[in-house]
């Protein structure tokens, strides 16, 4: 396990919850991925800068919790960095102690055409939406 925190690579990866389903979209590729919901507290732990070793220590998810993290970095949606982790919050604990599936994440790209397609990834931070790459 791994005293540092996680973090999503770049700005092409981002998630949202809608109804309580986690989902993460990888813009580059136009892959999306459904968290069950104690993937999806794993996450919100991970994005709140809690540590592996943070989370193992939790009742229940120990056994899968490091497949799942490894799993997470080979498909790239985060990275390991150099800073040290956090404690999970208190609430989210909780939640994950009492969490009874092991985490669960699918993958999907039946749409990533469509993504790709989206003018919505030209936006430029500082210049709106939209700017092609090497446009003026």
């Amino acid at each position: 396990m791994s005293k540092n925190k996680f973090e999503v690579p770049s700005e092409s990866i981002v998630h949202e919850e809608f109804d309580g389903d986690l989902v993460i979209l990888n813009l580059e590729t136009g892959q999306y991925f459904g968290l069950n919901l104690t993937a999806s507290l794993i996450w919100n732990a991970l994005m709140q800068g809690a540590s592996a070793d943070s989370l193992a220590s939790i009742n229940g998810i120990s056994s899968t919790l490091q497949s799942f993290i490894t799993r997470l970095v080979d498909l790239g949606l985060v990275v390991e960095t150099t800073s040290p982790g956090t404690q999970p919050d208190p609430v989210l604990k909780k939640s994950l102690e009492d969490a009874s599936a092991a985490p669960d994440l699918e993958i999907y790209d039946d749409l990533s055409d469509l993504i790709l397609a989206d003018p919505i990834h030209d936006v430029d931070n500082a210049e709106g939406w939209p700017k092609m790459p090497g446009q003026s």
